[in-house]
């Protein structure tokens, strides 16, 4: 069933570049007119109008059948404990009816970093029907049985939701992940045919009606939450892989990309995160310790103390370009001649303490691709990696009578000091590089 869903909303939002927006119910008073908040949410907007006619009537000459209504859903597990109420259910063959009647209120497709897909669909009424199964206690004192048809109708429902966007400058194309969907609803009517055997006793569970619709509501919603949510989020996928980002913004939109227009900010950002590194006692600053096996025996290093962290620059041209509501910065970065030096306890054929170990590392260039956010003024870094390792020259003082395991001990503390370096500057050094962004004025 799952896949079939996606499917049908897959085609739908093919179709959807080629077919007009189908008319849906009159917009509701609060919803925003047009719901589109940009030519790309308006792309998707008519995509999603697209499935209404599929969800209804299917399409049988590709094998898709009518998805309004929409089941039958597996059999379903519900269970109730409250003070007045405990019950154990099962429904089965059940029915999701109307979901084809929704009204897009509003659809906000900001192209930015974080949740910026904003979804809020209408829905007056739908129906979900089936059979069930229940046995239980009511008031501590009443048994609670039965089993026939129900019917849990749900006005006014309003299903939100959000995802994050990525956008790949490179492939010009945009996509979302992890949507997720929230419902409301202003009230359930459920009718449970023949409770307590369609006697008068059935009066007494019609009382408790009020906890138990939302109970079976919530079961049913978690079996087809997922399912929409994936076709939804599928659906959009495939049409947004078709769109190139620059071919909907127009040219007033857009700014021509100056090779090292960005100079001048990456240079202040460069500042604010050697102050930041520098005050917050990382420069110089511990390394975690080690237990290295040289093959000739063991080495065990700790005090590591890392310095020259605060010596990240700018290395060549910074350039800034803007991408719709992005501010996209492409920079080389480096840190020069860096310090790192442990004491070190080694064993061989003997043991040596006391043993002084130091390194100095060349050079480490790193490439930068960060954007700014103009929708919520926050910035994010998609890539910071090391592009260059500079050599590392590792100099052991205090082997005494174990010398000969100078070599062999100086290479695998050349790879931890590699190790060590890579993984300091990709955290500890992107986190105050991603604190710098957020505070230093963008152009």
């Amino acid at each position: 069933m799952k896949s079939l869903i996606s499917g049908m909303v897959v085609v739908a939002v093919m179709m959807a570049l080629l077919l007009p927006a189908v008319s849906s119910a009159q917009a509701l008073e609060e919803c925003q007119d047009p719901p589109g908040n940009n030519e790309i949410a308006a792309l998707i907007v008519k995509a999603v109008e697209a499935v209404r006619p599929i969800l209804s009537n299917g399409i049988p000459e590709l094998g898709i059948p009518p998805l309004d209504p929409l089941g039958p859903l597996p059999n379903i597990a519900f269970h109730i404990d409250v003070p007045r109420l405990r019950m154990d259910g099962l429904l089965n063959e059940t029915v999701v009816r109307h979901i084809s009647e929704f009204i897009i209120c509003q659809l906000n497709f900001t192209l930015g970093i974080t949740e910026k897909l904003e979804l809020d669909i209408r829905l007056e009424d739908f129906r979900i029907d089936g059979y069930y199964d229940v046995d239980g206690l009511a008031l501590s004192l009443f048994p609670v049985f039965g089993n026939g048809n129900f019917s849990l109708d749900v006005y006014e429902a309003a299903v939100g939701g959000g995802a994050k966007i990525s956008y790949n400058p490179l492939s010009d194309h945009a996509s979302i992940k992890d949507l997720h969907l929230d419902i409301n609803f202003d009230r359930l009517v459920l009718v449970m045919e023949c409770i307590l055997g369609c006697g008068d006793m059935s009066d007494l569970i019609n009382g408790l009606i009020d906890e138990i619709a939302p109970v079976v509501f919530d079961a049913v919603w978690g079996v087809i939450d997922p399912i929409l949510t994936s076709a939804l989020e599928n659906g959009i996928n495939d049409i947004l892989k078709n769109i190139s980002i620059s071919d909907i913004i127009t040219l007033t939109q857009t700014k021509e990309k100056d090779i090292g227009n960005g100079n001048g900010f990456v240079d202040l950002v460069m500042e604010s995160v050697d102050s930041h590194i520098v005050s917050s006692g990382m420069d110089p600053g511990p390394v975690p310790n080690a237990t290295l096996n040289f093959g000739l025996g063991t080495a065990a290093l700790y005090g590591g103390q890392l310095s020259g962290l605060s010596t990240m620059h700018r290395d060549g041209l910074a350039t800034i370009d803007k991408v719709a509501d992005w501010v996209f910065l492409y920079a080389n970065v480096a840190v020069e001649n860096l310090q790192m030096e442990y004491d070190a306890v080694v064993k061989a054929t003997s043991e040596v303490s006391g043993v002084q170990i130091s390194a100095n590392v060349e050079r480490v260039a790193l490439y930068l691709v960060a954007r700014y956010d103009l929708y919520t003024n926050t910035a994010d870094i998609d890539q910071f990696i090391i592009t260059e390792f500079g050599k590392i020259d590792v100099n052991i003082e205090g082997l005494g009578v174990l010398g000969y395991v100078l070599e062999p001990l100086a290479d695998v503390v050349t790879n931890l000091i590699h190790e060590d370096v890579a993984n300091i500057l990709e955290t500890t050094g992107k986190e105050y590089l991603q604190e710098a962004l957020n505070e230093t004025p963008w152009p």
